[in-house]
């Protein structure tokens, strides 16, 4: 009984309101001003809504944009920083003064002339390349193969390969030959005088007499002799790696190549 009296009232009360609204003008003015105003209310609030989403779908493009230029700038900061250590570390192993009579350039192999043989391979395009002459190869400091013309592009064919030659002195007694490859750790010196005496240890380098490589730089070391008719050999090993010429130096005496930068 007391709920039916309550729904009621409630039911008396808003037909008293609905008839003062009908016909009293202050009453309409009233409920007139009160709805504008919960309809502007609505419309700032869904104004503000939209612009809120607008802003963060906004700031959502333009945080991923600038993590991917975040990323590419990462990995070419990453990719300078590699190719900046690479150089200065092979510019250490040179262990070169600036009075040396030489130019070097740096220089990325293009691939295998030939699939198989990983002694030969082309050469990307340096700088003053003239395919009349010949050029060495240094890789870590060392000797490793020289550069020669093949179908008018500059080939690099590394000391393990037989058609690699090139000057050197052995020892203390400089004793003079001709480095021939063997194989991508070893090489033979030919056509030593014969009373040159040579010992197992001894250094070989490069005597520039060949107008291929400046003089003095290391090759190998001997590891066995070979007395033939009116010569002997040296049988040598390597300091150079030839299996992974990621990144060499093209060299030449200054007035067989390169201008010189002294």
């Amino acid at each position: 009984m007391n709920r039916f009296n309550r729904k009621f009232t409630i039911l008396i009360l808003l037909g008293v309101v609905l008839l003062l609204s009908l016909y009293s003008p202050s009453i309409r003015n009233i409920f007139s001003a009160f709805g504008s105003i919960i309809r502007s209310a609505y419309l700032d609030i869904s104004d503000n809504i939209k612009s809120s989403l607008d802003r963060h779908f906004l700031q959502e493009e333009s945080i991923a944009k600038l993590e991917k230029e975040n990323q590419l700038l990462e990995k070419a900061l990453l990719r300078c920083r590699s190719d900046a250590a690479i150089y200065r570390n092979i510019k250490e192993a040179l262990k070169m003064g600036p009075d040396t009579n030489a130019s070097y350039e740096p220089v990325r192999p293009e691939g295998y002339a030939m699939i198989g043989n990983f002694q030969q391979l082309w050469l990307a395009p340096f700088e003053n390349y003239n395919p009349a002459k010949n050029y060495g190869v240094l890789k870590d400091g060392y000797a490793v193969g020289i550069v020669v013309e093949k179908k008018l592009r500059p080939l690099m064919i590394l000391a393990g390969d037989p058609e690699c030659t090139f000057a050197v002195y052995i020892g203390r007694v400089r004793a003079p030959g001709i480095a021939t490859g063997l194989d991508e750790r070893h090489m033979v010196v030919k056509y030593i005088p014969q009373w040159l005496k040579l010992n197992r240890g001894d250094e070989v380098l490069t005597s520039g007499l060949d107008r291929i490589f400046p003089p003095g730089i290391p090759v190998g070391r001997v590891v066995s002799t070979q007395k033939m008719q009116g010569f002997q050999n040296a049988y040598i090993e390597l300091y150079g790696d030839t299996l992974h010429p990621d990144l060499v130096w093209v060299v030449s005496p200054a007035e067989n190549g390169f201008e010189s930068d002294s």
